[in-house]
């Protein structure tokens, strides 16, 4: 029954503009922080791989923010998990400074002579001793969907098959995961998903020529079919896994 769910929301998923497997990984890193905040935000077992992480990466501090403003108001959650972590990297700042450094005439040496090898030396302080934690979830996430994926092409499934030829594909990252891991395991799907994306790239190197042919003053009568309009628009998606409408002339502010 699981199984049988999971393919539901797949075919969901194609049915939406961009990489499908993109948008799953997404949607479980809001799960995953809605989770948090609404449930786990004192769990020790649930905070001890945040604060191993040093916090969450750039984009899902901001989806941690974002989620609880909008539910809630107060950032009591951020407030509490960041407070921690203020706190710890402080403390580990202060065990770097107070680090006995030997100042002997050999080391002076090393130091003028051999700058590079004490600046890769210097580069492992502040290590995190771990990925930010709804990174790795979202990758473990991806890798049971694409399973999903290959698994019931190559089982012929001609409904999810008609489904994904009508998709956007999945992306370069996720059509390189997906090789990489299952390849071996499902080859009628590999070549599927290989030639399919041969296809489909094939043809929209040929529109986005034609976009550019068409664009020179010496063909300025021949018009642009809708296709050649959008092929760098599906050629973008492939390589960002970004919907269409994520390629706009807006500029986000830093």
């Amino acid at each position: 029954m699981a199984f049988a769910l999971s393919i539901v929301t797949l075919e969901e998923a194609l049915s939406k503009p961009g990489c499908a497997i993109c948008r799953l990984e997404h949607e479980a890193a809001i799960r995953l922080i809605n989770t948090l905040l609404w449930e786990n935000t004192n769990d020790p077992a649930t905070r001890k791989p945040i604060n191993n992480a040093y916090g969450f990466c750039p984009e899902h501090t901001r989806m941690l923010v974002a989620i609880e403003i909008s539910n809630s108001g107060p950032v009591l959650g951020v407030n509490i998990i960041y407070s921690l972590l203020a706190k710890i990297v402080s403390q580990d700042l202060k065990k770097v400074r107070n680090r006995p450094q030997s100042q002997t005439r050999f080391s002076k040496v090393l130091r003028k002579w051999g700058g590079k090898f004490f600046q890769r030396k210097i580069s492992v302080i502040l290590q995190p001793q771990q990925r930010c934690p709804v990174c790795e979830m979202v990758e473990h996430s991806g890798k049971n969907i694409l399973s999903i994926l290959f698994e019931v092409i190559e089982a012929q499934d001609q409904k999810l098959i008609d489904s994904y030829q009508r998709s956007n594909g999945i992306c370069l990252h996720h059509l390189r995961i997906g090789l990489e891991n299952y390849m071996v395991q499902y080859p009628k799907s590999a070549d599927f998903l290989i030639q399919d994306t041969i296809n489909r790239l094939d043809t929209q190197q040929h529109q986005m020529l034609e976009y550019i042919r068409k664009h020179n003053w010496a063909y300025r009568d021949e018009k642009l079919t809708p296709q050649e309009r959008t092929a760098w628009l599906r050629t973008l998606t492939f390589f960002t896994g970004y919907p269409a409408e994520k390629f706009n002339h807006r500029i986000d502010e830093f």
